[in-house]
C-alpha cells in the first residue's frame, strides 16, 4: 500500500518519537532546520521534513550492531566504515525508510544515506540535508566553524558546505581519523567546480 506524504510523514515520526531523548531532540532541530533551508532555498519543504525525520533512524545502533545489520542487508562495508561503523548510520536509516516505510523517492533515500559523509554529485536536497544535519542550533552553537556555516546557509547551502566539509577534513588529520572517499570526492567537486 503507497502511502500519501502526510502518512509518510506521521509514520516517520513516531518512529522518532520512540528513538532515544537527545537523538529525538537532534532529529527534530534537524527538521525545523531542513524545513527552514527549504523555504529560503526553494525546496519542497514536506520533502525536506521527511528526508530529515529519517536520517537518523539507526543512529541508536552500537558500532557491533551497525556492522552487523549492515552485513544482514548486504551492504559493501568500506575498510573506513569497518574501522568506523557509525559512518553505517546513514545507508541503513536509508534501508530502513524503503522497507519500513515505503519511501521509494532515490533523492530522499540519497539525503539520509550521505548525510553524514557527503558524496560527489548530491542533489540541492541531499546537499540541504547534510547542511542542516551539521548547522542545527545544538551542534553550531560551540563550534566556530559551523557557526560560520550555519551564517551563511541562507544564502549559500555550497558555502555552508565547503566550511563544513573543510572543518570535516582538519578534524579527521587532527585526531587520525580516516576520511571517507565520498566525503574526499565532495569537497574535490566543490573545489574544481569553484563552488
Amino acid at each position: 500500500m503507497m502511502r500519501t506524504m502526510n502518512e509518510t510523514r506521521r509514520a516517520l515520526e513516531a518512529a522518532v518519537d520512540a528513538l532515544p531523548r537527545g537523538l529525538r531532540e537532534h532529529v527534530l532541530r534537524v527538521v525545523e532546520e531542513a524545513q527552514r533551508l527549504a523555504q529560503r532555498h526553494g525546496l519542497d519543504t514536506q520533502r525536506a521534513a521527511i528526508a530529515a525525520l529519517g536520517h537518523d533512524l539507526a543512529r541508536g545502533h552500537s558500532p557491533s550492531e551497525l556492522l552487523r545489520l549492515a552485513v544482514e542487508a548486504g551492504l559493501s562495508v568500506s575498510d573506513v566504515e569497518q574501522r568506523e561503523p557509525v559512518l553505517l548510520h546513514g545507508p541503513l536509516g536509508a534501508r530502513l525508510m524503503a522497507e519500513r516505510y515505503g519511501i521509494a523517492d532515490e533523492e530522499l533515500l540519497a539525503a539520509a544515506r550521505h548525510h553524514t559523509t557527503a558524496r560527489a554529485g548530491m542533489s540541492a536536497l541531499e546537499r540541504l540535508i547534510y547542511v542542516a544535519d551539521k548547522i542545527e542550533p545544538h551542534k553550531s552553537r560551540d563550534d566556530a566553524a559551523l557557526g560560520q556555516a550555519r551564517a551563511l546557509a541562507d544564502e549559500s547551502i555550497d558555502a555552508a558546505l565547503r566550511i563544513i566539509l573543510d572543518r570535516q577534513v582538519a578534524r579527521a588529520v587532527e585526531r587520525g581519523w580516516p576520511l571517507h572517499p565520498d566525503t574526499v570526492a565532495a569537497r574535490n567537486e566543490l573545489l574544481l567546480d569553484g563552488r
